[in-house]
């Protein structure tokens, strides 16, 4: 078991200015290597399309930040690649009329290319972070999560706060420990990889870590 120190997770007092979100197991499942390369294969975790409405009806922009190798390695095109995407817009739509990404950053190199974009590089957390002209004065960014390359690059970029949820891999990284409601932060672990990326909060899924981020009551999905 992987020892975890958790604390009360204490939602900010204002909503960020950015919320950048990891794709595959945080808006739609993880199917597993080489991951979404179908359009049938597409399916939103629970409330992710409400989720992204309450975000957007609170005044935060939201950005994707997806590493999609399979695009490097050949196994879909990039044009492939963009229905995916406008797939994934039309059905957070469909969900919620107010459900938009503001921004899709995607990196679509292999780790052999040593891309800086690549997670769990931060390039494409400070790209987004430029292009919404974020100020050094106030609440800024929030990342959403469910890997350690998430989380690591979210504290390279110098995001505000991170949040790794139980769905995709999150569940696994934390050593099969169910996420509470409300969502607790994680202090320390016992995991050296992991510590070097706490704080961070712990959720179940997107739906519920805005939630908890904008100052909601969480409950059963």
């Amino acid at each position: 078991m992987i020892a975890k120190n958790f604390g009360v997770a204490v939602p900010p007092l204002e909503p960020p200015k950015l919320v950048l979100l990891d794709r595959d197991g945080v808006v739609n499942n993880d199917v597993g290597a080489p991951g979404v390369i179908r359009t049938e294969q597409l399916e939103l975790t629970p409330n992710a399309a409400t989720a992204i409405g309450n975000l957007q009806r609170s005044g935060c922009h939201v950005a994707l930040v997806t590493n999609q190798s399979c695009v490097g390695k050949g196994l879909l095109s990039k044009p492939g690649l963009d229905e995916i995407h406008a797939l994934l817009q039309e059905m957070l739509r469909q969900g919620d009329k107010d459900a938009v990404l503001n921004a899709i950053h995607v990196c679509t190199s292999t780790r052999r290319d040593n891309d800086p974009r690549m997670k769990p590089k931060p390039g494409m957390i400070l790209e987004a972070s430029r292009n919404f002209e974020l100020e050094s004065s106030a609440f800024q960014s929030v990342f959403v999560g469910d890997t350690l390359t998430d989380l690591q690059a979210a504290t390279a970029g110098g995001v505000s706060l991170k949040i790794l949820v139980q769905t995709g891999y999150g569940f696994g990284l934390m050593d099969q420990e169910e996420a509470t409601l409300p969502p607790r932060l994680v202090t320390s672990t016992a995991n050296e990889e992991l510590n070097s990326v706490t704080p961070f909060v712990y959720a179940q899924n997107l739906d519920q870590a805005v939630s908890w981020l904008l100052g909601h009551e969480t409950g059963p999905c």
